[in-house]
């Protein structure tokens, strides 16, 4: 029995190789398992946190430059303001101060200084203090060229948080006595937070923006006030998994981009810092760690997920680039138009400009012979008329652009705009010894309703292109008709036809866009804005403007307005119910000018006429002088309207509101350089009876004055 019986255990021993081996083949198993898995783990962990440290850079240098894109375009904006106000500004520092104030309510600017060398600090809130008192005059001092920093202002009128903007300028300019070295400028900070907009690893990113010191300056929307005013203060304090603190403030003092890993009391983060061009000042990005774990564990479990959302990040991505590249394409043409702008205005100006300054230096070379006197005159004239013209159109430009163009529609007699046209544009037609002919024998409703003043505007810039471009002998035409219009106002028709050279088809495309001329020999006298501005002004009116040219034929515009029929009676001016008088002698006129060169002119243009004038330099003075005059003394007042002491708005009021016979029937007219109907209205408000443009028409303030002078 016991034979039979000893091979068992020998059996039971035997099976144990057995179970080892499937105990090893199952541990071995599972350890390539774990091992495989494990290397999985660590490259697809190593390749999410190269992925996220890599975008984290991209989006760091993209905010960097935005960041330096807005910094360096408030650099220029306060370049370009001393730019306008070394063109505008007058030796006064008030004035100086005022335009500065203006500046401040027009830009983005909250508060602007100006700052002398001799330490006084002139700002838009009209004080002067000194530049000692001021917490940022370390800054100023040291400032080589440009400089940017925070600065939390706590004003009794004014506090927040801002950003400082200094520039030195390259040149000083001198006022009043003083010497105006450099520019300072508070913008908000919340305009440098509209630049950071970073919206990326589901708000576990911030991006930050940092001084040299480490203070904060702003932060995009997910960065919490908690962590800390300075950033370098955080890391500090950090235990550093990957870098080092040290390492990290050499590379960026070094004008370097740093990217560490480091963990801090309320988590791990990665971080990239990298310096802002031409300042002191770093972006950081810093993202939760968390990022790239939670990306780490979707990659495990859910691989076709992961490369779901990898698809919409590369899509974000691909958003964020194009808007990023169409939005510095819309900058860049903004900056290139505004160039071109300025190249154009400084081109237009200077030519007429440099007229004047020549012919006025002919004159006095010339100044006994009296033909080649009326010739540079004559020439001067020419000159003025055109440098006039230039301004007036970019000043509508400039409002219509800005929206504030308005139109004002009232009844008018087709005739009547005929005949101002025909008077306006006859001078013109004969020096260039053209045929001018007007046919309105196609208008059956001669009273419309309309604004008279920018139709004979867009008209008039037609004819004067005729006029250019129409060798001597050609003809000229305005042709008015009318036909039935589908809202029941009839379609008027002006049409412009001349003999001239006419336009290629490739300028034909381009005759509607601002500054556009065809490069010829006739055509160098002229902004390019009045076809635009003609353009613009129709459509505004409801209507439409075309062109037919063919070169060396001729050119034909037709504007087509609809203007309704009027059932009243167009208005009559004081100046044609009058009777104008032949002569001014012996008229006593108040001129109210403060710029004495104004003032000589127009008191020796009424001497010579005869009158009797009384001058007075502001607004207080002539109402003094009007006061202290026997009732009825004067038969006129011409009153500048931008005066000190009192404007002439106020002083105009004032003469109204007197306790006298003559107060509120005495002639005003106002003088002004603001040729806006707004402006023109306003005198009228004040109690003026007419409003001269400046720069004064001569023969149109005699007519008036003789008009005034018949009542």
């Amino acid at each position: 029995m016991s034979d039979q019986e000893s091979p068992r255990p020998a059996r039971r021993f035997a099976r144990f190789p057995k179970v080892a081996s499937y105990a090893v083949v199952g541990v071995l198993a599972v350890s390539l398992m774990i091992g495989g898995y494990w290397l999985y783990r660590q490259s697809v962990t190593q390749a999410v946190n190269a992925t996220t440290t890599s975008f984290m850079s991209q989006i760091a240098d993209h905010d960097a430059q935005s960041i330096y894109n807005q910094i360096d375009h408030q650099w220029s904006s306060l370049e370009s303001l001393v730019d306008r106000l070394l063109t505008t500004r007058e030796d006064d520092l008030g004035e100086l101060s005022y335009q500065l104030s203006v500046e401040s309510q027009t830009s983005s600017f909250t508060k602007l200084y100006l700052v002398a060398a001799d330490g006084a600090v002139h700002d838009s809130a009209l004080l002067t203090t000194e530049l000692d008192k001021k917490s940022w005059a370390d800054v100023y001092r040291s400032t080589e060229t440009r400089s940017v920093m925070r600065y939390d202002l706590n004003e009794p009128e004014l506090w927040g948080e801002f950003v400082m903007y200094t520039v030195k300028l390259e040149k000083p300019m001198m006022c009043e006595g003083e010497l105006i070295e450099g520019i300072v400028g508070l913008s908000p900070v919340q305009d440098m937070e509209e630049g950071l907009r970073f919206e990326s690893f589901d708000g576990r990113g911030v991006a930050i923006v940092v001084q040299s010191s480490g203070d904060v300056v702003t932060a995009s929307e997910y960065y919490r006030s908690d962590d800390g005013e300075n950033f370098f203060d955080q890391l500090e304090g950090a235990t550093f998994v990957s870098g080092s603190y040290d390492g990290m403030r050499a590379s960026i003092e070094g004008g370097k981009d740093a990217v560490i890993e480091y963990e801090a009391d309320d988590g791990r983060y990665y971080a990239s810092i990298m310096p802002i061009r031409d300042s002191d000042w770093y972006l950081a990005v810093k993202v939760n760690s968390s990022v790239a774990s939670d990306q780490v564990n979707e990659l495990l479990s859910r691989s076709l997920v992961f490369f779901a959302v990898m698809g919409g990040l590369v899509a974000a991505v691909a958003v964020v680039i194009v808007r990023s590249v169409r939005d510095a394409r819309v900058a860049r043409a903004s900056e290139q138009a505004k160039s071109t702008f300025l190249a154009n205005m400084s081109h237009e100006i200077r030519t007429p400009l440099n007229g004047l300054v020549g012919l006025q230096y002919l004159m006095r070379q010339n100044i006994d012979d009296r033909e080649r006197l009326v010739e540079y005159l004559d020439q001067a004239d020419a000159s003025a008329t055109f440098l006039k013209s230039i301004i007036t159109d970019v000043l509508d430009m400039s409002k219509i652009e800005s929206g504030q163009m308005g139109l004002y529609a009232k009844p008018f007699e087709l005739p009547s705009l005929m005949c101002d046209i025909e008077s306006m544009m006859m001078p013109q037609m004969k020096t260039r010894s053209l045929n001018f002919v007007i046919d309105a024998a196609g208008v059956f409703a001669p009273d419309v309703v309309g604004d008279e003043m920018r139709i004979k505007q867009i008209i008039v810039n037609l004819l004067g292109n005729s006029v250019k471009f129409t060798s001597e002998g050609g003809d000229v035409t305005l042709s008015v008709s009318q036909r039935a219009g589908g809202s029941g106002a009839p379609i008027t028709e002006f049409r412009v036809s001349d003999t001239g050279c006419g336009m290629s088809a490739d300028f034909l495309s381009r005759i509607w866009e601002p500054f556009e001329q065809e490069q010829r020999a006739a055509s160098q006298n002229g902004t390019g804005l009045g076809t635009a501005l003609s353009k613009i002004l129709a459509e505004a009116m409801g209507g439409t403007i075309d062109v037919e040219s063919t070169e060396g034929v001729g050119t034909t515009f037709t504007v087509s307005l609809p203007l309704p029929v009027s059932d009243e009676e167009p208005p009559v001016s004081a100046s044609e119910e009058a009777v104008p008088a032949d002569t001014l002698e012996g008229r006593h006129v108040l001129v109210a000018e403060d710029n004495a060169v104004n003032r000589m002119i127009i008191v020796d243009i009424l001497t010579d006429e005869g009158c009797e004038v009384v001058e007075a330099n502001d607004g207080r003075a002539a109402l003094d002088a009007f006061k202290a005059s026997e009732e009825g003394a004067f038969d006129v007042v011409l009153m500048d309207l931008q005066m000190p002491e009192m404007n002439g708005y106020e002083a105009a009021a004032a003469i109204r509101a007197l306790s006298r016979g003559d107060a509120k029937s005495v002639p005003i007219i106002a003088l002004t350089a603001n040729a806006f109907r707004e402006d023109v209205a306003r005198a009228l408000d004040h109690g003026m009876n007419d409003v001269v443009t400046k720069p004064l028409d001569v023969s149109l303030l005699l007519e008036k004055l003789k008009a005034l002078g018949s009542n």
